[in-house]
């Protein structure tokens, strides 16, 4: 389901996939990239061996993502390298799907004006696929994949649900993507048809 639809004329899109930890985005953001056949650029696998060193070295958990040595002097520098990265494949003229929480981004008005300018200056447009879940789902999907990153939020859920708001949706035009468990239509249904909305306004086939 898509919320509104940006009229961008660009041969070339910056595909955003944001949600909360276990929303299911990266399993989204995998199946978008295959659907489209565009490059995949997930945060975690980018910079997580990093993140975890640059932490132990600060004298932080490695595997904790609530800290403020976390939020203040590792997190800015994990969302540079991924929108730096973002931005070099732009410049080659590659698409990009790009996959991580960006809770603090989707939802700033000057952030979207900004990225969406820059992606304008490279002869591409800003799409956001909100992948969506609920506090029952995410948990479970927390619990199944069994991460030591995600260690805190389960042992201290209650505490973890009232710092975040799941009524959170980004600001300007997005796609809409409902990954609870209880969801009537399946994940890859969804996706493929965001997918193809993408390819058509793009002027790429479907891989």
């Amino acid at each position: 389901m898509s919320i509104g639809s940006e009229a961008d004329e660009h041969g070339l899109a910056l595909v955003l996939v944001a949600g909360y930890a276990g929303s299911g985005k990266s399993e989204a953001g995998k199946m978008m990239s295959q659907a489209t056949g565009w490059p995949l650029l997930d945060k975690d696998t980018l910079t997580r061996p990093l993140t975890e060193s640059l932490l132990s070295y600060l004298n932080g958990d490695p595997d904790d993502r609530q800290s403020s040595v976390y939020a203040e002097n590792v997190r800015p520098l994990e969302y540079e390298s991924l929108m730096k990265a973002c931005w070099e494949n732009l410049e080659c003229g590659v698409p990009v799907v790009a996959v991580a929480p960006f809770l603090a981004e989707v939802v700033d008005d000057q952030w979207y004006a900004r990225t969406r300018r820059h992606c304008s200056r490279l002869g591409a447009g800003l799409e956001v696929v909100w992948v969506d879940s609920d506090a029952s789902s995410m948990r479970e999907r927390l619990t199944s994949r069994n991460a030591a990153r995600d260690t805190w939020k389960l042992a201290n859920w209650r505490q973890y649900l009232a710092s975040i708001s799941l009524e959170r949706r980004p600001v300007g035009e997005f796609h809409f993507v409902d990954n609870r468990i209880t969801a009537m239509t399946p994940l890859a249904e969804q996706v493929e048809s965001v997918a193809m909305v993408l390819s058509r306004r793009y002027g790429e086939a479907l891989a």
